[in-house]
């Protein structure tokens, strides 16, 4: 456990005796894929540290449907605003794959943060890049057509998916995406129809490749262009 959180950006600068004394207090626990983490308004009582897998955040519809917000993937956290304001989850949090996790209770959290002032700065940066993320995801279902945003959201997830010497990577067959046409569609704002036709166009174009919850993005600056904004 020391040896994974050293590898989380959250505490890369904490000393082995830092770390040690930080494991002790958190608890390994497994999901299996589709798995409910936790549901919006359960109680907020730890943070999550992803270790593998993959994990989303999604705002549960009155009729069943959802609105995915994010995908968390190794290296990420979350349930942290819940431990901040003592407020019920916001989201609901369901593992996409099997997935590993960290659990930190909210009193050893806060605990952390005060004896390490530095890792307040990373964790107000994360809640920063949520803010923005959410933002331009205004923007984008407000002046985006769909085609525009499955593009659009396929690049950004494919960007975000990949480790991170590999951000930028470009060549065929790295971008691979664990997601199903219904949860892309949740996540773009449309009908799993409109998705499907486009896809399907994409498909037959050769920009990306479509297998059971598999999506490969097969020529990523082709993909680019197909944002008209």
């Amino acid at each position: 456990m020391v040896e994974r959180l050293r590898r989380l950006p959250l505490f890369a600068r904490l000393s082995p005796e830092e770390l040690a004394d930080l494991a002790a207090r958190i608890r390994p626990r497994s999901y299996k894929r589709a798995d409910v983490i936790f549901r919006k308004d359960d109680p907020g009582t730890h943070l999550y540290l992803v270790l593998e897998g993959a994990v989303k955040i999604a705002l549960p519809g009155e009729f069943g449907q959802e609105a995915l917000v994010a995908i968390m993937r190794p290296g990420d956290f979350f349930g942290e605003l819940a431990l901040f304001d003592r407020s019920p989850r916001s989201a609901t949090a369901v593992a996409l794959e099997d997935t590993r996790a960290a659990l930190l209770a909210s009193d050893d959290f806060i605990a952390f943060l005060e004896r390490h002032p530095g890792a307040v700065r990373l964790v107000l940066e994360t809640l920063a890049r949520t803010i923005r993320r959410l933002s331009d995801r205004v923007e984008h279902l407000t002046f985006l057509d769909v085609p525009s945003r499955v593009a659009k959201y396929l690049l950004d997830l494919a960007q975000a998916s990949a480790p991170a010497g590999e951000r930028t990577a470009s060549s065929p067959g790295t971008l691979e995406l664990n997601l199903t046409q219904d949860e892309l569609a949740a996540f773009v704002g449309a009908s799993r129809v409109s998705v499907n036709r486009v896809l399907g166009d994409l498909e037959r174009r050769e920009i990306v490749s479509i297998r059971r919850r598999r999506i490969s993005i097969r020529d990523p600056e082709r993909l680019a262009k197909e944002i008209r904004l």
